[in-house]
């Protein structure tokens, strides 16, 4: 979604760690980083709860607050992984 040069302001405004970023968003982090996911989450205007269930669990779910923020995700998502002509 953010164009040519459009990442590292992102990252600075938002007191992100680009190289964290950029390995997130290539599938390249060394280990699960469900802060990061949910700092970018928020960063992009959803915001996100973290869940884990049962507490035992390695899994972490994402808990959106209403269908707002659920209709604003689903719209980005959809976005990032259509096709471009």
């Amino acid at each position: 979604m953010l164009g040519s040069g459009e990442l590292k302001p992102f990252c600075e405004t938002h007191q992100l760690t680009y190289t964290n970023i950029v390995n997130l968003k290539n599938g390249k982090l060394k280990r699960e980083e469900p802060r990061l996911v949910q700092r970018v989450l928020v960063s992009l205007g959803i915001p996100a709860q973290q869940l884990r269930f049962p507490l035992t669990s390695k899994t972490t779910w994402f808990v959106l607050p209403d269908a707002e923020a659920l209709a604003s995700f689903q719209a980005q998502l959809h976005f990032l992984v259509s096709p471009k002509l």
